[in-house]
């Protein structure tokens, strides 16, 4: 087996504003009056004939002449300054969950055409897995309609007014793909939130997923408390969970739905990192069906993101020391490392190393290992697929890479 290098690949998606190009648009009648509905609103996907995409940007003003759409002006959340983009540049406009404009192409701009290009073999390529999919037995997550999402965002919605009646210090605000309930104050509370966008760009651009493509069913709740004694006795009582002892907790249904619910502690890394780390398992839960990854790899996967996201908590190098201890005193990962339900607390630390060593190697093959699982295919086959070796192979090359010459399962 031969281990390569390889470079970080993440998909770079920046706001770019194009001259008029040959694209005909702002002559569809109701692109003014459907635009003009969402004005203070965020846009899901503005997509420009350029190929880039601009997303979750709120469209401060439409600007409309003789009755037509003639430029947006966006604006990033955090950002000082809006920029505006001419509608011909734009070949097309999602929002809430739902296409509201697109362009006809007239056939001349080839970065247009590259750019539906690549559209379509996305969902060439979603197409291919699902069938992939079914032909292991294996049921993908169905796409939902616009009103499918807001129908169950409404839903997500109503279970926070029934948890308020019992912890009416609550207060609910949202993101475009998280809705937020929580007692810590805003001001405190916003880094959190905006960590948690960040892990969702990373895994999309990690798993080959356009930003702005939904992922979750309406949007993930996260619930959190001031006061470790509200955490326990939500879990308690609405989840029907013994919370003690745990810092956050993903809830992962069969129907698509994600809880991540926690307490705040005193470490404002450790709470920052687990955040990340409690809804990347949920991320990979509605990532394309619901065929669970081993744990050692969800495990590995949600600290390694959490390092990337959080890189100035030190929760996961210090375990990965530990990890490391350990197997040079052992010379192996430990009992039932790759089959284990709950992997053991030392564990962690060689999970996050392992996924830490595969990324580096190449991140595409990466993905493609942890689709396969996703697709139905037996974890070392899919290994197989992706890297070319088998567990016993991967063992030895990472522990020939942090120092353990050797080391077998």
């Amino acid at each position: 087996m031969t281990w390569r290098a390889g470079r970080a690949w993440v998909a770079g998606l920046v706001v770019a504003v194009a001259a008029a190009s040959a694209v005909a648009v702002a002559e569809v009648a109701d692109v003014a009056e459907a635009l003009g509905a969402h004005e203070g609103k965020v846009l899901d996907i503005v997509e420009l004939g350029t190929g880039k995409r601009v997303v979750r940007q709120t469209l401060e003003k439409l600007v409309v002449r003789d009755g037509k759409a003639v430029s947006l002006r966006l604006k990033a959340d955090g950002e000082a300054r809006a920029t505006t983009v001419l509608m011909p540049a734009i070949i097309r406009i999602v929002a809430d969950r739902e296409t509201i404009y697109e362009a006809e192409a007239k056939g001349t701009n080839a970065a247009e055409r590259r750019s539906k290009r690549a559209r379509a073999a996305y969902e060439k390529s979603v197409a291919e897995s699902v069938e992939r999919m079914q032909g292991r037995g294996v049921e993908p997550w169905p796409q939902l309609s616009a009103d499918e999402h807001a129908a169950e965002v409404t839903a997500l919605e109503a279970f926070v007014k029934q948890v308020q009646e019992v912890f009416p210090q609550l207060t609910l605000d949202a993101t475009h793909e998280f809705l937020v309930a929580t007692d810590i104050p805003p001001a405190q509370m916003k880094p959190f939130v905006a960590g948690l966008d960040r892990m969702h760009d990373f895994l999309c651009d990690l798993y080959g997923i356009p930003r702005g493509e939904p992922v979750w069913k309406g949007k993930c709740l996260v619930i959190a408390f001031h006061d470790e004694a509200d955490f326990i006795a939500f879990e308690g009582r609405f989840m029907q969970n013994d919370g003690r002892g745990a810092h956050g907790l993903c809830h992962q249904r069969s129907d698509g739905r994600v809880i991540t619910v926690c307490h705040q502690g005193s470490d404002a890394g450790a709470f920052a990192h687990m955040l990340v780390h409690e809804t990347s398992h949920g991320f990979n839960h509605r990532w394309m069906s619901p065929a669970r990854l081993p744990n050692w790899l969800n495990e590995g996967i949600a600290e390694w993101v959490g390092t990337k996201v959080v890189p100035q908590s030190n929760q996961v190098p210090l375990k990965e020391v530990q990890a490391l201890e350990a197997m040079r005193a052992r010379g192996d990962l430990g009992a039932e490392f790759f089959t284990a339900d709950n992997i053991q607390a030392v564990q962690y630390g060689m999970a996050s190393g392992l996924v830490k060593f595969l990324t580096a190697r190449d991140p595409r093959k990466f993905a493609a290992f942890v689709r396969g699982i996703k697709e139905g295919v037996p974890v070392e086959e899919s290994l197989r697929d992706a890297y070319g070796a088998t567990l016993d192979e991967m063992v030895a090359a990472y522990g020939q890479a942090v120092g353990v010459p050797g080391l077998k399962r």
